[in-house]
Order: structure tokens, then C-alpha cells, then sequence
């Protein structure tokens, strides 16, 4: 078959249509069930946030009563998202996730599409929070002095052993994922119980009275500045949910699984998340949440049974929650830049693209680590986890609202969308407004601001860099072809699994 010369690739897309009945050398095998998919989910939801960010809330919300209904809040809208990509990733069954989305949203320029994830996938997704988190309590664990470098080591050791088990031992990786995701729902359940122990007595210290119905919303801050940025924290401890939809060419029976794993999943965190911080409260008096660095679970676990289990047990188990978010990014990010790479959007994208000679993407892995590392040395040591989290929550929020504005326009202008699950209209449009309300709320300027960071930054940051990949498309893909007069003439290699692989060659126009 001839490839037809097009003046614009944007135009309609001449294909060269490739068979191929094995792909060995990009598709990975369907080996994930519904177990596996739940804690792929369970595993990037649950790392370090339920551990860091409850102090973060109370602190940005102002009191015990609005912070609860922020968590709860947080919950409801995070499963709403949910609900929207469960209808997406039923009706687009293959691995990538979101950039499929975004490539159905716009069909005359998909590309464009694969290229607004572009910077997203690879710079914003990176696990430098957890990175901080896994080695500070690591260190805490053992009795170490925590030093910046110390800091930023231990984490570097703890992202590179896991891209490094997924790049050489993906079965075993995926072991140890469902391994870790088990011990992470027992270690909430245990936090749970260890609260309501507190809250009926059981405590070493003074009875904190945290849900005093007098006191409970006494300092809330009616800011809507703060009030967005402390939900986007709570968000922050539910994001992931997205997870599975990352790898569903890997997945058997993917649409049946997803509708499985999904709700499933979501409804497990949302419930530990709202109990895990009435436990907080139960047992931790409102100074100590201000002044703990990170984490009130080791106040919790200290001020129930002593000194060694808050600073030895409970920072040995954050580690590992942290370690096991570690293992569950390491498999779903690298699988979206090989997407990406497959649809002919990166540089080098023959290498991106290969999944020889293991079985896994070592190039993406590779990148993924690389980034991270840069993100965990990078940022103020003093401020980066705070920083980190909003750069991460911010533009996964835009991504999501992008995709809930893509459903409606699928809804009501794609005659060929009829996905085997449908999201309630209200749940869609809750979710938009919600979305919106996080977008705009964070450049209002907030009543108090004592970081030295300014309080727009993280937010101006992230949609920076998200963005990027809309001038990279216009000069890779418009202007360069334009000015050297060559076009972009696509070839298309379809994939058993449903996916494809596109090459644009180079042709002439003089």
C-alpha cells in the first residue's frame, strides 16, 4: 500500500496500515486481575499524604470542624472523578490513560492532545513528594540525624529500587505491589483503631477535646484562598485513582475489571482517609498538629503507647506506605510515556517505544527516574514537600476537568461513543464545577501566608509546565515543516491490544 501525500498532517490523516499479529517488541502481556488493579489504585491513593497532610489541612483550614468536612468534601469530588474515568477508561480499553482522552476530545488534532500530556506525564508526575517522605521517616525509623542530604539520598535509593524492580522483575514488582497495598489498608485499619482506643480513653497524655461541638469550628478561615488550598491537599490524599486506567492493555478483561477495582478501590480509601483523621483528632491535641513537621500519625501513635512506637513503629510504617506509592507509579508512569512515544509525540521515539529485552519500557523507566531525581534535589529542603504536593494535585486537577468537559462533548457530538458505562449527568457536571472552583480559587490571595514561597507559585508552575505542550506541538509539528518545507505523512502500525504505533516520515514539498 502507498502512503498518500497530505498537506498538513492536522488535515485528514493518511494511514499506512502496518499488520502485525505478535508485537512483541511493545505490547506487555495481560496478566493483571482485579486484585492487582485494586492495588495499583490502593497503592498510589495511599503513600505519604494520609501521614503528611492532615496537619496541612487543619493548619490552612483553621479548625477541627472544617477540616473534616474538607476531607469528606475532598472524598465526594475525588469520587466523582472517579466515576468520569471509570467511563472513559470503558470506553477507551487501552493503556495511556488520560492522553487517550485527551486524543478523543480532539480528533482533527489528536496529536495536539498527545502533546498537552506530554510535559504533565513526564515532569508533573514524578514521585519526589513520597521520595521526601519514604526517607524522612526512614531515617526517623533508625534514629538517624535528618540532614538535607541525607534526606535526598535515602529517597533517590528509594525511587531507584523501585524503577529497578519493575525494569528487571516486573512479576515480583507487581507481588510486592499487592503485598504492600494489603499492609497498607491493615496500617490504616490499625491507625483507626489505635484513634478510637484514644478517643474511649485508652491515652498516655491528657484527653485531647478536639470534637467539643462548642469549639469545633473556632479559628476556621472563611478565605477562599485557604479554603481551596487546604482541599486541594485533602485532594492531594486521594489522587491516583486514575491508576489503573494507565495500564488496561495489561489487564484482563479490562472493562469488566475496571468497573470491579475502581469503585472498589475508591470507596476502601475515601472511608479509611475520613476515619484515619477522626483518629488523628482523637488522639492528637491541636498543638501538636501545628507543630509536627510532617506527620500527626507518630504524635497518635506516641501519645497511645509511648515514646517507641512513635518514633520507631509508625516511621518504619510510613516508610513503607511511601515505599509501596513508589512501586505503584513506577509501573503506570513509565507505561504512559511508552504510549506517548508510540504515538510518535517524544524525541527518540523508537527507544521510548521498546519494551525489549525484558518485557518493560527501560527507556521510560530510565526518564522517569531521572526526573524524579531532579525533583527531590531541586526544591528549598525546608518547604519542598508542601511545594511538591501542590505542584503534583494542581494540574492533575486541570487534567481531570478537561476530561469531564471531553465527556459532555463526547456525549452530545460523538455519534460513536457509547462506552459500556455511563456517568450520572450530575455527577459530570458537579465534578466540572468543583474542578473550576480548585483551578481558580489557589490565585486568590489567602489572608495569611507565612512561607517564604509565594502562594500562586506552585499553581503558576505547574500550569507552566503543563502547557508546554501546546508551543512544543506548534513548533515541532507546524512551524518546523512550515519554514523547512517538508511535511509529516504518518504511519501507522495497528496493535492486537487495540493500540497503534505512528511514525511521520519526513516528504518533501519542493
Amino acid at each position: 500500500m502507498s502512503i498518500e501525500s497530505v498537506s498538513s498532517f492536522d488535515r485528514k490523516t493518511v494511514e499506512e496500515v502496518i499488520p502485525d499479529d505478535t508485537g512483541s517488541d511493545v505490547l506487555a502481556e495481560r496478566q493483571l486481575g482485579v486484585p492487582s488493579a485494586v492495588f495499583l489504585i490502593i497503592n498510589k491513593i495511599i503513600g505519604a499524604g494520609i501521614f503528611s497532610t492532615p496537619g496541612t489541612v487543619l493548619k490552612k483550614s483553621g479548625s477541627v470542624g472544617l477540616a473534616l468536612i474538607l476531607w469528606l468534601v475532598g472524598g465526594i469530588i475525588s469520587a466523582c472523578g472517579s466515576i468520569v474515568l471509570l467511563e472513559l477508561g470503558t470506553g477507551v480499553p487501552v493503556s495511556g490513560g488520560v492522553k487517550n482522552y485527551l486524543e478523543r476530545f480532539i480528533p482533527s488534532r489528536r496529536l495536539a492532545g498527545t502533546c498537552l500530556y506530554v510535559f504533565y506525564c513526564i515532569i508533573l508526575q514524578v514521585s519526589a513528594g513520597n521520595c521526601i517522605t519514604f526517607s524522612n521517616y526512614l531515617l526517623l525509623a533508625t534514629q538517624t540525624e535528618v540532614t538535607t542530604w541525607k534526606l535526598r539520598g535515602v529517597g533517590i535509593a528509594g525511587i531507584s529500587f523501585a524503577i529497578l524492580l519493575f525494569a528487571f522483575f516486573p512479576k515480583i514488582a507487581m507481588k510486592i505491589n499487592n503485598l504492600l497495598g494489603v499492609v497498607k489498608v491493615f496500617m490504616l485499619l490499625f491507625v483507626i483503631a489505635t484513634g478510637f482506643a484514644a478517643l474511649g480513653g485508652a491515652i498516655k497524655v491528657d484527653k485531647p477535646d478536639n470534637f467539643n461541638t462548642s469549639t469545633l469550628f473556632d479559628g476556621t478561615l472563611n478565605n477562599a484562598s485557604n479554603i481551596s488550598s487546604a482541599l486541594l491537599s485533602a485532594i492531594y490524599s486521594y489522587q491516583g485513582y486514575d491508576n489503573a486506567n494507565a495500564v488496561l492493555s495489561e489487564v484482563k478483561n479490562p472493562v469488566r475489571t475496571l468497573k470491579i477495582a475502581l469503585p472498589l478501590a475508591m470507596s476502601m480509601v475515601t472511608i479509611l482517609n475520613i476515619l484515619a483523621n477522626v483518629a488523628y483528632f482523637s488522639g492528637v491535641s491541636l498543638d501538636q498538629f501545628h507543630n509536627s513537621s510532617v506527620t500527626v500519625a507518630g504524635s497518635l501513635f506516641s501519645n497511645v503507647f509511648g515514646e517507641n512506637a512513635g518514633t520507631r513503629a509508625l516511621p518504619a510504617l510510613v516508610s513503607l506506605s511511601a515505599l509501596g506509592h513508589l512501586i505503584g507509579i513506577s509501573k503506570t508512569i513509565p507505561v504512559i510515556i511508552q504510549e506517548l512515544s508510540k504515538e510518535g509525540a517524544l524525541l527518540f521515539n523508537n527507544i521510548f517505544t521498546t519494551s525489549k529485552p525484558y518485557g518493560t519500557p527501560i527507556a521510560a523507566l530510565a526518564l522517569h527516574l531521572i526526573v524524579t531525581i531532579i525533583f527531590v534535589v531541586a526544591p528549598p529542603a525546608n518547604e519542598a514537600f508542601d511545594f511538591i504536593t501542590s505542584l503534583s494535585s494542581y494540574p492533575t486537577t486541570l487534567m481531570f476537568f478537561l476530561c469531564s468537559l471531553g465527556i459532555l462533548k463526547l456525549r452530545y457530538y460523538d455519534k460513536d461513543w457509547d462506552p459500556p458505562f455511563k456517568s450520572p449527568l450530575i455527577i459530570i457536571v458537579s465534578f466540572i464545577i468543583a474542578s473550576l472552583f480548585l483551578l481558580i480559587a489557589p490565585f486568590l490571595p489567602p489572608e495569611h501566608n507565612s512561607s517564604k514561597i509565594p502562594y500562586y507559585l506552585s499553581s503558576v508552575v505547574a500550569l507552566a509546565i503543563a502547557f508546554l505542550g501546546i508551543p512544543y506541538y506548534l513548533v515541532r509539528f507546524i512551524l518546523l515543516p512550515k519554514m523547512f518545507k517538508y511535511e509529516l505523512v504518518p504511519e501507522v502500525r495497528h496493535l492486537p491490544d487495540g493500540s497503534r504505533v505512528t511514525r511521520y516520515q519526513k516528504v518533501s514539498t519542493n
